[in-house]
Order: C-alpha cells, then sequence, then structure tokens
C-alpha cells in the first residue's frame, strides 16, 4: 500500500491547448489500468482537431464551456458542463474533439488502457449529457457518478471515476476492492488524502490503499479515478496504446 503525491506537468497538445498532465510524462508514463489524466483548457479556435486512436477507452469530463466530439463512425455531439463523452478506441477510431461555444472550456480527459484480450473490438462511441450522470448527496457535500457503480458511462475495465464537491469542513469515503489503483486530483479547494494535504492540480496516487478518505479544509472539487489493473505490458506511443 502507498499514496505518492505529484505535482502537475504544464504543457501544450492539440491545436493551442494548454493542459495540465499527470500521465504519460518520461519520468511516469502509466499507472495501470490508467495510460492519461489531462486537464484540459480550451479558448475559441484551440482543442484537439482529428486525429487517430488505438487500444484504449478515453472518457472526456467538463467542468465548463461546451466541446463537440465527432468521428468516422459517424458521431456528431455535444456535452457541457457535468456532462461526459467516451469513446473506445479499440482496433482504431478517428475523432476530433472542439470548443463549441466563446467562453473557455475546461475539462478532464482520462485514458484507460484495454487488455490485450479487447485491443482489436469495434470502436464505439457514448454520449452522457449532465442531466444524465447521477449525483449522490452526503452530508458536507455531494459526488457525481461518472463511471462505475452506479455511475452513467460503461467501461471495459473494473473502474470507478467521480467528481467530488465538497463543502470546507466535508468529509467523505470512498471503499476500494482490494489491488485497485486509484488517482484523486483536485481542481479546486484544499483537501486531505488520508491525512496528506493535496493542493490544486496535485494528484495522489494510491496504490492497493482499501479507502480513500477526503477531508475538506475549504470548499473543494476533486476528481476521482479508481480502477483494478490489467497487469500486462503497456506499449504506449503517442495515440496509441498497444
Amino acid at each position: 500500500m502507498s499514496i505518492d503525491i505529484r505535482d502537475a506537468t504544464v504543457m501544450a497538445e492539440g491545436a493551442g491547448a494548454r493542459v495540465k498532465r499527470h500521465l504519460p510524462l518520461p519520468v511516469f508514463m502509466n499507472f495501470d489500468p490508467f495510460v492519461m489524466f489531462d486537464h484540459f483548457e480550451l479558448g475559441p479556435g484551440t482543442g484537439f482537431p482529428e486525429h487517430p486512436h488505438r487500444g484504449f477507452e478515453a472518457i472526456t469530463y467538463l467542468f465548463s464551456g461546451e466541446i463537440e466530439h465527432r468521428d468516422n463512425l459517424g458521431n456528431v455531439s455535444s456535452v457541457g458542463p457535468g456532462g461526459a463523452q467516451r469513446f473506445t478506441a479499440g482496433a482504431g477510431i478517428v475523432h476530433s474533439e472542439m470548443p463549441s461555444v466563446e467562453e473557455t472550456t475546461g475539462g478532464i480527459q482520462l485514458w484507460v488502457n484495454l487488455p490485450r484480450r479487447l485491443k482489436a473490438i469495434e470502436p464505439a462511441y457514448e454520449e452522457a449529457p449532465a442531466e444524465t450522470v447521477p449525483e449522490v448527496a452526503f452530508e458536507g457535500g455531494c459526488e457525481r457518478r461518472i463511471a462505475g457503480e452506479g455511475g452513467r458511462v460503461s467501461l471495459k475495465t473494473e473502474a470507478l471515476y467521480r467528481h467530488v464537491l465538497l463543502d470546507a469542513g466535508g468529509r467523505h469515503a470512498i471503499e476500494l476492492p482490494s489491488g485497485w489503483r486509484a488517482i484523486i486530483y483536485l481542481k479546486d479547494g484544499a483537501v486531505r488524502i488520508n491525512g496528506k494535504s493535496l493542493s490544486p492540480a496535485q494528484a495522489a496516487f494510491l496504490d492497493d490503499e482499501p479507502r480513500i478518505e477526503l477531508e475538506a479544509d475549504a470548499s473543494s472539487e476533486v476528481m476521482v479515478a479508481a480502477g483494478r489493473p490489467h497487469g500486462e505490458p503497456i506499449r504506449q506511443r503517442g495515440p496509441y496504446v498497444d
């Protein structure tokens, strides 16, 4: 069991996009089953023009603005704040993600590796508008269940993905199955993860911790991604994860 706190690396991506990246980096390529974690911000005229992918699934979740997804399967759809889009690249997909409003569009893109036996499955797309994402209230906050148990979006990997909003002084706990790994990212505020302090844009990487305990010292927004490692070699090259 371990907890590792890491700072984000700010970098350029796509066409004029700025991202705060935790994965992949030369010193930290992946965290099985997760192979990318980016907090992006897109202004008008910037974004991610048409490009290919293979071998993983991706969820784009929005905090602000609106983003339009187009792909070679014929899908065209847009989601706004609190909405999500999931594509399964599988054997291969070509898509674009571009902001469709003038205001800043911000969110998280999370890539989840596919197990080797599913690398060549047919590509697919799923849209989850904000009003379809379940929201569960608790004392001191609420959590939006994007994927996993009680979540809106389906994945081929055993995993959960949640957006947790905490009031100052709020507490929340999430139990994890044995052997799972988790990424806890602080978008805004000040929280402690199992007693360790996290600052905005930092992420905590948990390996086989049975419980995530969040304590907010200020009003906070936290992203929690957790899943069971596939335990297979990961060959990651740009947009491909073979």
